[in-house]
């Protein structure tokens, strides 16, 4: 019986993960283009560029015999790169995305040239790399708990959270990061947990691609390898059977980090240094709005990471996670004021490692950004740290089942979860595909005067989409008062609807102006109602993100 239950669950989950792949087919053509996804596109097909430059010249001095190994002409942009960068604000950045890089292969490959195709399939392809992600979360869920059922839940947790929902579709870099991160955490555990040379070349190899993605992929790193030398002061045979392991790894991360970061090519070690100083120290003064208050994005207040973190996460999650932080806290407090030469155990186990692993994944980066008072338009830039959120719920749920052994109870718990899943279903379905402007129930009354809504932008193409379908005299003069492109919203148009549309910069000349509420801070145009009236709306949970007047003819 408990055999033939596992495989019933197995194939849930094998049907759950088609039934996500399929959703993705149906709905990655529904997405606007965010602000920063040009930026990007333009940044990874530069790099494609770049590195096919790179390979096909160094293969010509390979065939010709030539002793100078390095491009002399390659090497000059990369220097010119480097000494730019930040500087004038513009594509390149030095941090490569491999995984974009990999999309831009396709897009060569098959010749993609329309931007409504080259858009929308790479909303696919973030997807599938999310999927992917997802994938590997159920596994790592499923190393901690050792159960099939715990996995569903968490991996549920996740993939309804409606901002993560919609963002797998547009936002290439937050989600490739936070996808990498748990592929990383996975290999991480299974390397911890058994040390030897296949777990040491696949978390080498993880290492490698979140690094690439973004610097703060050397968390994750750092911690298992903190983790690592904590188990040798347990066992000396510990650390004298595996550190030629932890050589291994750096000497196979160091590699290919190189290999998947073509700007290190012409000079691995100085491009490296170079990488890791601007990165680290790079910041954009953006304005932002946060608490009623326009905030500079390079003077955030201490909290502003834990607000949006809090206004943005379903409720379930948020008061799972509480009961599990502070019950995990608890146990590591008493684990340290037992410490003696009897007992030197922190953690017993794997399981209570990974725990402790989990939360510091958590709280490591949150700290860090505090100190770095740094913050773009919420949370995304830790997003990442949110499956390391989820588990830690799933902990609080775990321990809520160990200590509530009434079944009344018990049948409260799951019902209380089952109501908030349901709710996140017919949420992400009624306000599709706007979910990227979740948020949680205590704050669905006023979001709309505390924090930011569209900053992107994305709801853009809805607003162009009606105007076009509803007129039929072209070309339309239409124009912003928002900071967000409609050059840039316009991109994921067909080429014959972008025909029927004139984009002004000169307001007053405009037949419709377009809001989603970013105003421009320093240039905010008013809408004089005596010549332009209310004509189209998206509103979501009520409060509208995005409003299109007419001119009054």
């Amino acid at each position: 019986m408990q055999i033939r239950n596992l495989l019933n669950i197995n194939v849930l989950a094998i049907l759950f993960f088609i039934l996500i792949f399929l959703l993705g087919i149906k709905l990655y053509q529904d997405y606007g283009i965010s602000l920063d996804e040009t930026f990007h596109r333009d940044n990874a097909s530069f790099w494609y560029i770049y590195s096919k430059g790179f390979i096909l010249e160094l293969w010509s001095l390979i065939l010709n015999n030539s002793e100078s190994f390095i491009p002399q002409n390659i090497k000059n942009e990369v220097d010119l790169i480097g000494t730019v960068f930040y500087k004038e604000g513009g594509v390149p950045s030095l941090q490569p995305v491999p995984l974009a890089i990999f999309y831009e292969f396709f897009v060569d490959i098959f010749n993609i040239e329309s931007t409504k195709n080259i858009f929308q399939y790479r909303h696919l392809y973030n997807f599938v790399i999310y999927l992917i992600g997802l994938y590997f979360f159920y596994k790592l869920i499923y190393k901690r708990y050792k159960s099939y059922f715990y996995s569903l839940i968490g991996l549920l947790l996740l993939f309804l959270t409606p901002r993560f929902f919609a963002e797998s579709f547009y936002n290439p870099q937050d989600i490739f990061f936070l996808s990498m991160t748990i592929i990383n955490m996975y290999t991480g555990v299974n390397f911890l947990e058994k040390t030897n040379i296949k777990n040491t070349l696949a978390f080498s190899l993880t290492s490698a691609l979140a690094i690439d993605t973004r610097i703060f992929g050397v968390i994750s790193v750092l911690v298992v390898l903190f983790f690592f030398f904590m188990k040798s002061f347990q066992s000396n045979k510990f650390l004298k059977n595996n550190l030629k392991f932890v050589l291994y790894y750096i000497f196979f991360t160091f590699l290919l980090i190189i290999l998947f970061w073509p700007f290190l090519w012409a000079d691995p070690i100085k491009n490296l240094l170079l990488a890791f100083s601007q990165l680290s120290s790079a910041a954009y003064p953006i304005t932002s709005f946060y608490l009623e208050k326009f905030t500079l994005s390079t003077t955030i207040p201490w909290h502003y990471h834990i607000v949006w973190i809090g206004v943005t996460t379903p409720l379930i999650v948020i008061l799972l996670f509480l009961v599990g932080f502070l019950f995990l806290i608890r146990r590591i407090f008493f684990r340290f004021i037992k410490l003696d030469e009897n007992s030197n155990d922190i953690w017993r186990g794997n399981n209570e490692m990974f725990d402790i692993y989990f939360l510091m994944m958590i709280l490591f980066p949150i700290l860090l950004a505090i100190k770095q008072s740094l913050g773009y338009s919420g949370w995304r830039h830790l997003y990442f740290i949110y499956p390391s959120i989820i588990m830690i719920s799933l902990y609080g749920f775990y321990y809520l089942h160990l200590i509530f052994k009434t079944k009344i109870i018990r049948v409260v718990i799951y019902l209380l979860i089952t109501i908030n899943l349901t709710y996140l279903v017919h949420w992400n379905y009624k306000f599709h595909p706007y979910q990227y402007v979740y948020f949680n129930p205590i704050f669905k009354n006023d979001f709309h005067e505390k924090f930011e809504m569209d900053y992107w932008g994305l709801s853009n193409k809805s607003a162009i989409e009606y105007i076009i379908a509803n007129n039929s005299y072209y070309p339309i003069k239409i124009a912003t008062k928002s900071f967000a492109s409609l050059q840039k919203s316009s991109l994921i148009l067909n080429d014959n609807d972008k025909t029927k549309i004139s984009i002004t910069g000169d307001l007053d000349e405009a037949d419709y102006i377009i809001t989603n509420y970013a105003i421009r801070l320093n240039n905010d145009y008013i809408i004089d109602k005596n010549k332009y009236k209310k004509y189209y709306e998206v509103l979501v949970d009520n409060k509208p993100i995005n409003t299109v007047y007419k001119k009054i003819k």
